[in-house]
């Protein structure tokens, strides 16, 4: 007899067992489906784990059933083992998942309830950059700046550019390409310009991502890796006190190995982290503004970064979890405006006859020193959602431009990465010199300092796929094409006005009443279309360097929906 009943309860027992190793399994399949797919809401978590513990034979309607389900954050950093789950944490990147089900023993006595629960995670990753835009990849111009950053003489087409603008390799495919097992060892690699060339021409020899211009822009890469790069070394992943070309905002920094980042965005910032608190290096030789000639030379104070990371704040610090910056740029502008208006007129035209005869004694240069310096412009992740279509997932950012201070002065272009932009010196505007020795100078009165203010902070959305329409998108688009032209109209009308300009004869100022009309006369003909002509050659420069003036353009590389795994 008490065999028998040893028996029918071991039969009990095990159908106990089995119904909760099926449980189980119902809670793990559940907590899958959820996670794949969050929202900040936890509005598709609920339903897309519901519907899949039926299609597992687990119906939460059932009598003696019951399926629970809450969102809430996996991370090993802030919360507690052994589940490491908190579901009062954001942002959202778990799900926990508890079935419960009543099973009835079929010999000793009343039913039991039976249940499971697992955890799931799936971190949604998005990558961008701030400043950056397509219409800025002319390929003289990407050439100046490179050679310019970089201490080399590249001579790639816009095409090659441009195909490299239009292709992504995985952060994992870096990792390999570098042999590290780890994002965070990945991060911590130290390279210079030309081995990280070469880095990301094996990453992209090796990756897996689908690129139409992958043949062209493996091309590209050769010839920049081929080339003599200049520079120090750099870490991959910045830290306080050293930049780099990555930013992560993630407690798991193993889930950025599946990101995607933009080959040729890659490249300039990591151009520009290599430049970065140097000494200004001339760039764009040649250049025209109005067909009058100009020099520009270039500083990178501090350099933009490509974060890749999830949306939300630190609940620690109340900090976007993910922020990118663009660049801080100054650039110094030399325009040459040319002697052809300054032949003797008024009460200077009894002297013609003289300036001709010594017209090779005599040097006259008139020109328009200009120093633009751009703060920090940032674009965060407030949220993504991602859905069963790439097409209907969504990131969701704040975009705050910075502003930037111009001059007309004579600022210093040796001036120290660190040092504090200051609009106080008067610009030269014309100079006359006998055998190069400066004998009379024309300068502004005082130094006349402009700004472009931050525009309001927006938001802006975009879907999942990478490479269509929504990839770039700016906000105060209708500041873009005249901002540096409007910021200086009312500095130049201050040097056309009364008493806006000064006379000096070998160093020392003199009154001049209407003897500087000529020169007044020659700089109202020239100085509006050269300021008009500065937003269409100096605007794209600074995109292409990750800065903008007045507007903000965001790069949305790609939203990376995380893959779910159990965790607990």
């Amino acid at each position: 007899m008490l065999v028998a009943i040893a028996a029918l309860g071991a039969v009990d027992i095990g159908n106990v067992f089995f119904v909760r190793r099926d449980l189980q399994r119902v809670a793990d399949m559940a907590a899958l489906a959820g996670a794949q797919r969050m929202d900040d809401q936890c509005a598709q978590p609920n339903a897309a784990a519901a519907a899949n513990a039926r299609s597992n034979g687990f119906d939460p309607a059932a009598g003696g059933n019951t399926l629970a389900l809450a969102c809430g954050r996996w991370d090993t950093q802030s919360n507690a083992g052994p589940s490491y789950f908190n579901a009062a944490a954001t942002p959202l990147n778990a799900v926990q998942v508890t079935a419960t089900q009543s099973v009835p023993y079929f010999f000793l006595g009343p039913s039991r309830t039976v249940s499971a629960t697992s955890t799931a995670k799936a971190t949604n990753v998005d990558q961008f950059t701030i400043g950056t835009t397509l219409a800025s990849l002319q390929g003289g111009l990407v050439n100046n700046v490179l050679n310019a950053l970089l201490g080399t003489n590249l001579g790639l087409s816009a095409l090659s550019y441009q195909a490299l603008a239009s292709t992504q390799i995985k952060i994992g495919d870096l990792m390999a390409a570098a042999n590290v097992l780890t994002v965070n060892e990945l991060l911590a690699t130290q390279v210079t310009a030309g081995q990280y060339a070469q880095l990301m021409l094996t990453a992209l020899s090796r990756t897996q991502v689908v690129n139409a211009n992958l043949q062209a822009s493996v091309a590209a890469l050769q010839a920049i890796a081929g080339a003599h790069l200049g520079g120090g070394t750099f870490r991959l992943g910045g830290q306080p006190g050293a930049p780099g070309v990555f930013a992560l905002g993630l407690s798991d920094t193993q889930a950025a190995a599946d990101a995607k980042i933009n080959v040729f965005d890659a490249l300039m910032v990591a151009a520009e982290v290599a430049a970065a608190g140097k000494p200004a290096v001339d760039v764009a030789t040649g250049l025209q503004l109005a067909g009058q000639g100009a020099r520009l030379k270039l500083q990178v104070i501090e350099p933009p970064t490509i974060v890749i990371g999830e949306a939300g704040t630190d609940p620690k610090t109340g900090a976007w979890r993910t922020q990118a910056n663009n660049a801080q740029i100054r650039l110094y502008v030399s325009v040459d405006l040319g002697t052809t208006g300054l032949s003797p007129t008024g009460v200077l035209l009894p002297i013609a006859p003289l300036v001709s005869l010594v017209q090779n004694l005599i040097q006259v240069d008139l020109s328009l020193p200009l120093t633009l310096q751009v703060a920090t412009g940032s674009a965060w992740l407030q949220s993504t959602s991602c859905a069963a279509s790439a097409a209907a997932s969504r990131a969701t950012l704040g975009v705050q431009p910075g502003l930037a201070n111009l001059c007309i002065g004579d600022v210093p272009t040796d001036l120290p990465a660190q040092q504090t932009f200051a609009c106080n010196v008067p610009a030269t505007l014309a100079t006359l010199g006998v055998l190069s020795a400066p004998l009379l100078q024309v300068k502004s009165a005082v130094a006349l300092p402009a700004v472009v203010p931050k525009a309001s902070a927006a938001t802006l959305t975009f879907n999942g796929v990478a490479g269509d329409a929504d990839d770039y998108q700016t906000t105060n688009s209708n500041a873009v094409g005249s901002v540096i032209a409007n910021a200086l109209s009312g500095a130049a009308q201050s040097l056309t006005g009364s008493n806006g300009l000064a006379l000096y004869v070998l160093g020392v100022s003199v009154p001049v009443g209407t003897i500087l009309n000529p020169v007044v006369s020659v700089l109202l003909n020239l100085l509006g279309p050269v300021l008009s002509s500065l937003d269409q050659v100096v605007v794209p420069l600074l995109n292409l360097l990750g800065v903008q003036l007045g507007a903000a353009t965001v790069h949305n590389l790609a939203l990376t929906c995380g893959t779910a795994q159990t965790v607990y």
